[in-house]
């Protein structure tokens, strides 16, 4: 009983702790805002007491942010691309980083993280940028080429938080999801030579 009275006004301390920096985060304005994913960290890094932990969680917010940015691609490539290949490809990315957004949402909120709310601001430049291709060839080549490579640096980044967690759930998440990262990767590129 003890224990878990110990647990309790941990957790509660700590959400009191998140409430507080989210109002004064809220309250407090400056010349340039911050993305969620930036304010996230910021606020895992005030409650985390464990390095490691930051680590995880940055990994974390970073990777929801990306595939809030990855849907966004997608969901643009529905809309603005012709080629039924590319709609096809930008249906199953859609649905399969809604997957990865809902699973690490899970994760966060069992593990006492804070996440993002949307995609970063230079995801959002991208997007903005991309949608203004009015040439509909053009679109689907930057579109593959770009989703492509931010798959490339995804997988990357991964591989490299696979080797360095010591979280099982975690790193059993990631060894499940990397495959379906790795094919989406391959998917592109091989669309993306056709297309040039």
């Amino acid at each position: 009983m003890l224990l878990k009275t110990k647990s309790m006004k941990s957790i509660i301390s700590k959400t009191l702790t998140v409430l507080m920096l989210v109002a004064v985060f809220i309250a407090c304005e400056s010349k340039k805002q911050d993305d969620s994913a930036t304010i996230a960290k910021e606020i895992n890094d005030a409650v985390l007491d464990d390095r490691d932990d930051e680590k995880d969680a940055d990994f974390i917010v970073n990777t929801i942010a990306a595939n809030y940015g990855e849907v966004k691609m997608a969901q643009l490539a529905l809309t603005r691309s012709t080629d039924t290949g590319v709609k096809k490809m930008a249906t199953m990315l859609e649905n399969d980083h809604n997957k990865i957004i809902k699973d690490l949402k899970g994760y966060a909120a069992k593990n006492g993280i804070t996440i993002p709310l949307e995609e970063t601001d230079e995801q959002k430049k991208d997007i903005t940028k991309l949608a203004e291709e009015s040439d509909a060839t053009k679109f689907n080549e930057k579109w593959c080429d770009m989703v492509e490579g931010k798959h490339e640096k995804t997988i990357n980044k991964f591989e490299s938080r696979l080797n360095k967690t010591e979280d099982l759930e975690l790193k059993n998440w990631i060894t499940a999801t990397l495959p379906a990262l790795r094919n989406h990767q391959v998917m592109l590129k091989n669309y993306e030579e056709r297309v040039k």
